[in-house]
């Protein structure tokens, strides 16, 4: 990227996507549809396994034991997501008005790609720093690290994430940081809250010190 004055950076679940909780309220469930009897644990150890890119999401769906041709699976799992309410215009409002948007997510690389597709955000958001790809998760460093070598300032970045751990973390790295949705009480000093987008977008209007307009 160059120098836009402001970027926008987006976790995906929870901020861009619903559910937050995909992997409790989508993946799991998914998989009990599809006759996989596996320990919770063993799971959710597999798909943060997947999730750093130790694994294929091919190779993730036999390691679940769950019988079927894995490029359906994958597409019949993207349909159980939606979009967050406000997401659309919000990304339009940023296009209109030159604001860079990024995204910064805990995924399998195959499934942050089909996704991206399947609600037409590939070309809505810049660019897209994955766990799988990077091999770490947030709240680890190293992926707002691989992250920020794209950019020109930390500073310039406005980190949005439904999780606080996330956001401090990007909050470490020298950028702002912003809470999403409804968990916004008692938050430090250097962190914002933003319980949907057209709050959001106040914000960034704030800070880009205009009245939002192209």
């Amino acid at each position: 990227m160059g120098d836009p004055g402001v970027i926008v950076v987006l976790d995906a679940m929870g901020v861009v996507y619903q559910p937050g909780a995909d992997v409790d309220e989508l993946l799991v469930p998914f998989l009990r549809e599809r006759g996989c009897a596996k320990a919770y644990a063993e799971i959710i150890g597999l798909y943060n396994d997947a999730s750093r890119g130790l694994m294929s999401a091919r190779e993730l769906w036999q390691r679940f034991g769950v019988v079927g041709d894995p490029d359906r699976l994958d597409r019949e799992l993207m349909t159980r997501y939606s979009l967050t309410e406000g997401v659309t215009d919000f990304l339009r409002w940023c296009n209109d008005a030159s604001v860079p948007v990024a995204c910064i997510s805990n995924d399998v690389s195959e499934w942050a790609s089909l996704r991206a597709r399947h609600f037409g955000l590939s070309d809505a958001v810049a660019s897209w720093t994955i766990s799988g790809d990077v091999g770490q998760r947030k709240p680890d460093g190293a992926i707002y690290d691989a992250f920020l070598a794209t950019v020109p300032s930390a500073a310039a970045c406005i980190f949005v994430d439904d999780r606080l751990e996330n956001v401090l973390a990007a909050v470490s790295r020298g950028m702002r940081g912003v809470l999403f949705g409804a968990g916004t009480a008692t938050l430090p000093q250097a962190i914002a809250a933003a319980p949907d987008f057209p709050v959001l977008r106040g914000l960034i209007q704030e800070l880009r010190g205009d009245s939002g307009s192209p």
